[in-house]
C-alpha cells in the first residue's frame, strides 16, 4: 500500500483513500459530490455494487436452484443429476479451501468474472442429456462449473459481508437472498410455462434449459461493472477497512489459522447442515411429483421466502439492540422454524413409506399437506444461511478477513452439500434419511452455535478498527 504521504491525485479521485487511515476517515462527502460526477457516485455506491452482485445471483446460483427446482433437475431420473451434483459441490468444496487466498490476490472483480464465466455450462449441460441423452457431458460440467463457481462463491461471500453499512447488514442480506429467489420464482415460471400439461411423464422440454442458459450468460456484463472494494462509498458515508496485501505464501499460511479459529470450528456443523437439506428435497420432487407440480412448486416456493429474509433482516438491524442481543435473537427464529419444518418433513416421509403417493400432481388432494413442507424450507434454508453471514461478518477486522471466513465456511457448506448430493444417489426411494441427518445435523449444531453467539462482539471489530485509525490521524494532523 502506498504511503500516506503521496503525490496529488487527479481530480476525479481526489477524495479516495490511499491507506487503511484515510479509508477509516470515510469520505468528505461534500467534496465528493463537488469533484466526482453522479453517475460515477452512483456506480461506486455500495447499494448499487451490492445491486450488481445481487443480479448475478439472481443469473447464476438462483438458475441453479431452479434447475434443482425441478427435482432431479428436471431428468426423467434424478441419479445422474444427484452424481453430476455431488461432483459439482466436491469441487467446490476443494476450490473454496483454497479461495480466501485466491480471491485475495485476484480481487473480488476478477474472481467474480471467472465464476460468472461458468455458469452457462451447467444449463447447457441439462440441455445436452435431457436433447441428446448425454450423460457424460452433464457428469463433466459438474466438475467445470464447480471450479468456476467457487471462485464466484467466495468473492460473493466475501462481498456481501463487507458492502453493506454497519446498520444496514440485514437488510442487504436480504436483497441478496431474494434476488436468488427471484431467480427461481423467474425460473419457475419458465418451467410451468413449458410443462404445464397434466399426464406428461419423464424429464421437462429441452427448450426450459434453453431459457436457463440465455439468463445464465447474462452474469458476464454485471460481474464487469464490479468495482474493487476500496473504491467503494457506503451509503452511509463510511468506506471499507482493507489491509495490506499479503504475499501467496501467507496467505496459505492464513488457510490453518483461519479454519481452526473458534469462529469456523463452532460454526462448521451448522456450515454443513445450511445447504444440506438441497439434496434430499431434490429426490423428494423427482420420487413424488409429477413434472408440472415440480414446476408449480419452483414458481410459488420463494414467495414466503421474500417476506421471511426481510423479516429476518429488520430484526438483526434493530438499532435499540445490542449486536449480540439480536444475533441470540435471530438463531433462535431460525432454529425453531427450521425444527417446525423438519418436524412435519419427517411425519410426512414415514406416510409415504407406508403408503407410496406415485406421483402427485396440483389436483389431488394430497398435494397441499406433501407440498408445503418444501415450501417452508425454501424459506427457513435462505434464512439460515442470510443469518450465518451475517453472524460471520459481525467478528471480522476487514474485508481480507471476511473473504477467508467466507471461504471457509463455503468450503464445509460444499462438502456438506456434496455428503448430502451423494448419499441420495444411494437412497432415491427412501428420502427419510435424509431428512433424519438434515435433522440431526441441525440438532448438533445448535450447542456450538449458542456458544459462539454468546460471545458476539457488541459492535463489529472493523468499525472499532475504522475509529481508532482515524482517531489515530486526527491526532498526527494536529501535531
Amino acid at each position: 500500500m502506498a504511503d500516506s504521504k503521496t503525490t496529488p491525485k487527479s481530480h476525479d479521485d481526489s477524495h479516495l483513500p490511499d491507506n487503511v487511515s484515510d479509508i477509516a476517515q470515510g469520505v468528505n462527502m461534500e467534496q465528493y459530490r463537488a469533484n466526482v460526477p453522479l453517475w460515477k457516485r452512483v456506480w461506486q455506491n455500495s447499494l448499487t455494487q451490492m445491486i450488481l452482485l445481487s443480479i448475478q445471483a439472481f443469473c447464476g446460483p438462483a438458475m441453479s436452484d431452479a434447475i434443482t427446482g425441478l427435482g432431479g433437475g428436471g431428468l426423467a431420473s434424478p441419479q445422474v443429476s444427484n452424481i453430476s451434483t455431488a461432483i459439482r459441490y466436491a469441487m467446490l468444496a476443494v476450490v473454496c479451501f483454497l479461495g480466501g487466498p485466491l480471491v485475495n490476490k485476484i480481487g473480488i472483480k476478477w474472481a467474480l468474472i471467472i465464476g460468472s464465466m461458468s455458469f452457462p455450462i451447467q444449463g447447457s449441460a441439462y440441455y445436452c442429456n435431457s436433447k441428446f441423452g448425454n450423460e457424460w457431458y452433464l457428469i463433466l460440467s459438474g466438475a467445470i462449473s464447480g471450479v468456476g463457481t467457487a471462485c464466484w462463491y467466495v468473492a460473493e461471500a466475501g462481498a456481501i459481508m463487507t458492502l453493506a453499512p454497519t446498520g444496514a447488514r440485514g437488510k442487504y442480506l436480504a436483497l441478496w437472498i431474494v434476488s436468488r429467489n427471484l431467480g427461481q420464482l423467474v425460473g419457475g415460471a419458465i418451467n410451468l410455462s413449458k410443462n404445464h400439461e397434466k399426464g406428461v411423464s419423464g424429464g421437462v422440454s429441452p427448450d426450459t434449459f434453453i431459457a436457463f442458459v440465455i439468463i445464465e450468460c447474462l452474469a458476464l456484463p454485471f460481474a464487469l461493472l464490479i468495482t474493487p472494494f476500496e473504491r467503494v462509498v457506503r451509503s452511509d458515508g463510511t468506506q471499507i477497512v482493507t489491509s495490506e496485501t499479503l504475499s501467496t505464501k501467507m496467505e496459505i499460511k492464513r488457510i490453518a489459522k483461519t479454519m481452526t479459529s473458534r469462529l469456523i470450528v463452532l460454526s462448521s456443523i451448522w456450515a454443513l447442515w445450511s445447504f444440506f437439506y438441497t439434496g434430499t428435497w431434490t429426490t423428494y420432487l423427482g420420487t413424488y411429483f409429477t413434472v408440472r407440480s415440480r414446476a408449480l412448486s419452483s414458481l410459488i416456493s420463494p414467495f414466503f421466502c421474500i417476506i421471511g429474509c426481510f423479516g429476518l433482516g429488520f430484526i438483526l438491524d434493530m438499532k435499540s439492540l445490542s449486536q449480540r442481543r439480536r444475533a441470540q435473537i435471530g438463531l433462535y427464529t431460525v432454529v425453531i422454524l427450521n425444527f417446525g419444518v423438519y418436524i412435519w418433513s419427517i411425519i410426512m416421509q414415514v406416510k409415504f413409506n407406508r403408503h407410496d403417493p406415485s406421483a402427485i400432481d396440483w389436483d389431488d388432494g394430497l398435494y397441499p399437506s406433501s407440498f408445503l413442507p418444501y415450501f417452508f424450507v425454501q424459506t427457513t434454508g435462505p434464512l439460515s444461511q442470510s443469518y450465518m453471514y451475517w453472524l460471520l461478518s459481525s467478528f471480522a477486522t476487514d474485508a481480507q478477513e471476511n473473504v477467508r471466513n467466507g471461504a471457509a465456511f463455503r468450503c464445509i457448506e460444499a462438502i456438506g452439500q456434496a455428503i448430502a448430493y451423494g448419499m441420495n444417489t444411494q437412497t432415491t426411494s427412501n428420502p427419510l434419511i435424509g431428512f433424519g441427518v438434515t435433522f440431526g445435523l441441525l440438532g448438533a449444531s445448535l450447542l456450538p452455535m449458542i456458544m459462539l453467539v454468546n460471545t458476539t462482539p457488541d459492535r463489529i471489530p472493523a468499525d472499532i478498527v475504522a475509529e481508532e485509525q482515524a482517531a489515530a490521524r486526527e491526532k498526527i494532523d494536529h501535531v
